[in-house]
């Protein structure tokens, strides 16, 4: 039975919630920059896939500014000040109802962390709600946005386990699962709707619900003892 369970945060613990980047585009604006969606979209992705690896970037302001600098624009702390609650609200989510069920369950009797490639400013204000001490990795803490092996690495030595005894969960089958399952780590793919299947995971939940059943080793199966012959007057 696996001792840990790392979870993929974005489609396992938590769903996207209605955010857009518009807001950020008309306060830009109105603060006196010309910006257009693509070149926002852009250094907002370069930023949130590269930067934060690298940077380590942990607030949400340095995020923004970080932003803003590879449009080539500086702006002033109380600009920041006034995107920064527009930028966390792009990316808004909100638990699952049988992440919030489940994981405190879980969590009795596992190691447990959640694995994100979102910087931990966005993450760590979702889970408050479990009242539980966490293992969060995000690209700050391991040095590299997912799915790279890195990632994985690190939460494995987070919990101080061996891969082969963390089990890694995730609605993603491809960029979730099928890079652990060549570390060696046991793999739960959740289906949350339609009838997908994985060729990544040695497991399939269709709740988190079900992950404590599906966890447990299966019992081997012991073959029925041959009745004796007869014996011979």
């Amino acid at each position: 039975m696996a001792k840990g369970i790392l979870l993929d945060f974005e489609g396992t613990v938590a769903r996207r919630t209605d955010g857009h980047l518009e807001p950020c585009i008309q306060e830009i604006r109105r603060l006196g920059y010309e910006l257009y969606r693509p070149e926002l979209q852009a250094a907002y992705d370069f930023v949130l896939r590269v930067e934060l690896p690298r940077k380590g970037i942990d607030n949400v302001e340095a995020f923004v500014e970080a932003v803003m600098k590879h449009l080539g624009h500086k702006p002033k702390r109380t600009e920041l000040m006034s995107l920064a609650p527009l930028f966390t609200e792009y990316h808004r989510f909100a638990l699952y109802e049988d992440a919030a069920r489940a994981i405190p369950a879980l969590a009795k009797s596992h190691k447990v962390a959640v694995v994100s490639g979102l910087p931990p400013f966005l993450v760590k204000p979702v889970l408050e709600p479990l009242r539980l001490s966490l293992a969060v990795v995000t690209p700050r803490e391991a040095k590299a946005a997912l799915p790279n092996p890195k990632v994985f690495r690190f939460a494995a030595q987070a919990l101080a386990l061996r891969a082969k005894d963390v089990a890694v969960v995730s609605a993603d089958c491809e960029d979730g699962l099928a890079v652990p399952k060549s570390l060696g780590f046991p793999t739960v793919f959740l289906r949350r709707q339609g009838e997908a299947t994985c060729a990544h995971a040695s497991a399939l939940i269709k709740s988190l619900d079900e992950l404590e059943a599906a966890l447990r080793p299966v019992p081997a199966k012991v073959d029925a003892p041959v009745p004796a012959a007869p014996v011979k007057a």
